[in-house]
Order: structure tokens, then sequence, then C-alpha cells
């Protein structure tokens, strides 16, 4: 298959992703497009641009080869503890069934939760989801919380809108307040907001979507001050792609913190709140300040036609966790910061799996 045929498939594929499903009725199906499944698709997208990028530098990939030969696969006594969750993407429903495995890659657990998102909590004890399961035409998209094993479900329903979403999101590191994308059929409150963790009331809204723009995926810095979020809008190149933006929990100092088209959807904040790691045009990891200063590729030897996707730190800042594209499959990996140390996680074959956070409780 060549390039323009894995480009002409790529589109039937983002195409039946937006056309693939009416089981929630017209008008859900419209805000369901506005938010994950938007993104989700994008995904498509970008690895096609992965295989023509890939073609058109080959002498690159001559250059990382060389590179990969020194990097080291990490010796099992220096392999870090704790458990991954992340999640098998289903192109069909545009939903992940969810994981958990110990940073060795042993101890695979299906934890029979299906969500468009997940997310550890302080501790590991408890995930984050959305609680895709409960959509229906009367009821809106909300977060919920489960157990480390999936078990005993608790729904977050103290948000009593019933035409606004609240999509995927993150729990401060006091466990007090969750962040959220939210998005309704409106659209003239499209968002990130704040609600506390206990019953998913008290929504507060932290930075707004202008018109005909994307906004999600935020996620907390360290010490709770901040939030990052992704941001798209129309005209952006390559399509999909967006922007970083930091914001105060406030609402204050609002800052784009990437270029436009300079980032995909999926970042992570380092323990000690110095980096943000995100994906840019196609497949490369990258690392910037929160002020969008010094901003560096990391010199990653990836197998050639290749991309690395929704980067996550682990609990130590001493390694990136991330997932590995290729060939419409994923599997999760790990490196250093600096690049060095590549080490597979997961290794099932067939399968799409992404959004991988680490903790450090024990599976």
């Amino acid at each position: 298959m060549n390039v323009d045929e894995r480009g002409r498939a790529a589109a039937d594929e983002v195409r039946r992703a937006f056309t693939g499903t009416d089981r929630f009725g017209a008008a859900v199906e419209i805000e369901r497009l506005h938010d994950e499944r938007h993104l989700r698709a994008r995904r498509q997208r970008w690895r096609a641009g992965l295989v023509a990028a890939a073609i058109a530098i080959a002498a690159i990939v001559l250059l990382a080869s060389a590179l990969r030969a020194r990097s080291p696969v990490v010796p099992a006594h220096q392999v870090p503890t704790g458990t991954i969750l992340y999640g098998r993407w289903n192109a069909r429903i545009q939903q992940a069934r969810w994981f958990t495995a110990n940073v060795d890659g042993t101890n695979v657990r299906d934890l029979g939760i299906t969500a468009t998102c997940a997310r550890w909590l302080p501790g590991g004890n408890e995930i984050l989801i959305t609680n895709d399961a409960a959509v229906t035409p009367d009821h809106m998209l909300r977060p919920a919380i489960v157990q480390a094993d999936g078990s005993d479900k608790q729904p977050l329903e103290g948000t009593k809108d019933r035409g606004f979403n609240l999509g995927c999101g993150d729990v401060s590191a006091d466990g007090r307040f969750i962040v959220l994308e939210g998005f309704s059929q409106r659209g003239s409150d499209n968002g990130i907001y704040v609600v506390r963790s206990s019953d998913g009331g008290g929504l507060r809204a932290v930075a707004e979507s202008p018109p005909g723009q994307y906004i999600g995926d935020p996620i907390f810095s360290p010490d709770g001050t901040q939030i990052a979020f992704f941001r798209s809008k129309p005209g952006v190149s390559p399509q999909g792609a967006g922007a970083i933006f930091t914001v105060n929990t406030d609402g204050s100092d609002l800052r784009r913190i990437t270029p436009w088209g300079g980032a995909f959807m999926d970042q992570g904040w380092s323990p000690d709140g110095q980096w943000i790691v995100y994906q840019r045009p196609y497949g490369v990891l990258t690392l910037v300040h929160p002020d969008g200063s010094e901003a560096h590729d990391i010199q990653l030897a990836l197998p050639p036609g290749s991309g690395a996707e929704n980067p996550n730190w682990s609990p130590d800042g001493g390694w990136i966790v991330f997932s590995l594209a290729q060939d419409g499959e994923a599997n999760i990996y790990m490196i250093r910061p600096d690049g060095t140390s590549l080490t597979q996680i997961t290794t099932q074959s067939g399968v799409d799996e992404q959004r991988p956070v680490w903790t450090l409780a024990q599976g």
C-alpha cells in the first residue's frame, strides 16, 4: 500500500468514526463529535502523515538507527516499580478498554471498564473515568470513580445541567478537585472546568473555548496551582494539531506555550513541575517549561515509520511512559527524559494501546 492509499484509508476511517453510530441520538452525537471522538479520530490523520514523513526523511531514520544502537535496554534490576494504567482503543465504538500492568509488563489485568478516558487518583487506589456507559439522550456525560481493580463505580453527578457534558480530566494532588473538559450542544459554554472530587459539584469555569475551537485534555500541575490543556482551531496545520496552554486554577495568566500546529493532544507534567512533555507532529516527544521556554525534542531513536504519543511521567520523574504507534498497532513503552533506555512494557500484538498513566502503587 503506497502513501496515497494509506491516506485514503485513514480518511475512510475518520469518516467512519464521525458517522458510525447513532446509539445516543443525533443531538448527543453532535456533542460527542465535538469532544473526544473528534480528537481521537485525528490519530488516524497524524499516523497517515507519519508514514509520509518517514519516507521524506529517510536520512534522519538512518541516523536514528545509529542512535538506537547506543540506547541500551534497561536491565531488569534498574526498572522502577509501580503500575501502569492504559487503554486499548476500540475504533468501532471510539472508546478504550482499560487495563493495568506492572512496570515490567507482568500482571496484566483487564479492569472490565470501557471509557474514553481514565486516570489514577493520587495514591493509586482509585481511578477517575469518563462514565460513558451511563450516557443516554436524557443523561449527559459525567465522571465517575472506580477502585483500582475496576470495581465499585461511583458516579459523580453533582453538576445538574442536563445539557452539559463533563469529559476527560485529572485529579489534583491533594485529591480535592477534578479538572474536566466541559462541552454542550450550545457551544457557548465549552471550556475547562473544576469540580469537587467528592460529588462532582461546585462547577467553576477556568478557561473558555472561543467559538469554533476545541479545548480539552486538562491536567493539574503537581502543586495544584496551574492547569495545562490542549486547544485546536480551524485552519491549523497539520489537521488535528493545535497548541498547549497553561492557566492558573483561578483562571488568571492564560498563556500559549507551544506554536499553533506544534502539538497534538495529550501532555504530561513532570513531578517537579519544571517540564511539560507533549507530542508534536509527527510522533515526536518534546519538552517545554510551563512558561513556554526551552522547548526541545527528546532525541529518541524509534523504528522507521513509528511515532510516540500520549506521553506521561513516572512519579519520580526519572522516566516518560508513552504509546509507540506503528502500522496501525501500538504498545506501551518508557524512556529516560534524555531519550535513552527505550524499554517496551506491553507486548500484545494487534492492539492499539494508549494514554498510559503511572502510579507507584503495586497492582
